[in-house]
This record gives C-alpha cells, structure tokens and sequence, in this order.
C-alpha cells in the first residue's frame, strides 16, 4: 500500500508528479483503467497518483513513463530535455542552431534527407573517433613542418573515408524513411 503523503490537498494536487500525470492522461484521452492496468496497479491507486495523495515507487514511475513514452524526469519535473537550450545543452554555436533550424524547417526542400542523415551522423560513435583522429593528424601537421603535407593529407583521407562510407550505408536508409 503507497504511503500517503502530507502536505495541503491544494498542494499534493498541484505537485509536478501529480499535474504532469493529469495532463497526459487528458492530452491522450486515456483513462485511470487503462493505465493501472498497464502498470500493474488498481484504479484507485492511479486516482491518488492524480491527486497527489501517493506517488509511484520507482518501478512503477518507470512503466508509467513507458506507457506514455516519456522520461521519468518529464513525469517526476514536468520539464523536458527539449525545453533546455539546445545551445547551452550542448555548448553549441548560434550559427550552428540556426543552421540546424533550416534544415529541420525544409529550408534544403530537394533534400528531405537531410535531418535524418544529420541526425544519424551526429548519433554514429564512428564519426567522433574520426573527427578526433582528423584533429590530431592537423595538429601534428601543424608543428611539424617537414611533414605537415603528410599529416593534412592523412587527416583529410580519413574523414573522406569515413564520409563515403558512411554515405554508402546510409543514404538509401534515411531516402526510404522519407
């Protein structure tokens, strides 16, 4: 049996868990029924989630956020990742948002590709690795004279490598999800 929580009604009603909780249910017009059932409780157990008498142990948040496909954070805050500046998130430059907003916004139209070959790149492992090798190979061109021609080149062949590779692996997949 959940713990009943103190506070004022006024409060346990409006608390994040609570209103994050209401507001989902009313914006995907499921009932209490559907959910308890899905997460394994009683209806009215749900009913003192909603009213924030009782809050969810962990597993059951868990198979709640699930069940709406959402973060236990977003149920337990109310806040979203998205809601933080993608900028400040990931210490990126106005431009490249702003460039990242055209292509979201259909600003390359022939190229309905793009955002998912963007995101599919930034999300492959491979490509940090080969960003990095690139880096270093510029920078040891750089304080090495005799041999920068080499280094540059190295760097250069590597991300042509990996970029057509990655093209060739990548471009009909993200074509067909069109």
């Amino acid at each position: 049996m959940p713990k009943t929580r103190k506070g004022s009604a006024i409060d346990l009603y409006n608390s994040h868990f609570a209103a994050t909780l209401r507001a989902l249910m009313e914006k995907n017009g499921t009932t209490q029924k559907e959910i308890a059932t899905a997460v394994g409780i009683r209806p009215q157990t749900l009913s003192l989630y909603c009213t924030g008498e009782t809050q969810p142990n962990v597993d059951k948040l868990l198979k709640i956020a699930e069940f709406f496909n959402v973060t236990t954070d977003y149920l337990i805050t109310g806040t979203v990742l998205e809601d933080i500046p993608a900028r400040e998130m990931f210490g990126l430059s106005e431009r490249t948002i702003e460039n990242m907003k055209l292509v979201k916004d259909g600003y390359f139209e022939d190229s309905p590709y793009m955002l998912p070959l963007l995101d599919r790149l930034l999300g492959d492992k491979d490509f940090y690795e080969t960003l990095d090798r690139a880096a270093k190979n510029k920078r040891i061109a750089a304080h090495n004279a005799e041999q920068a021609d080499f280094y540059e080149w190295k760097a250069a062949q590597g991300l042509q490598t990996y970029l057509l590779e990655f093209l060739s692996k990548n471009i009909d997949v993200t074509e067909q999800e069109q």
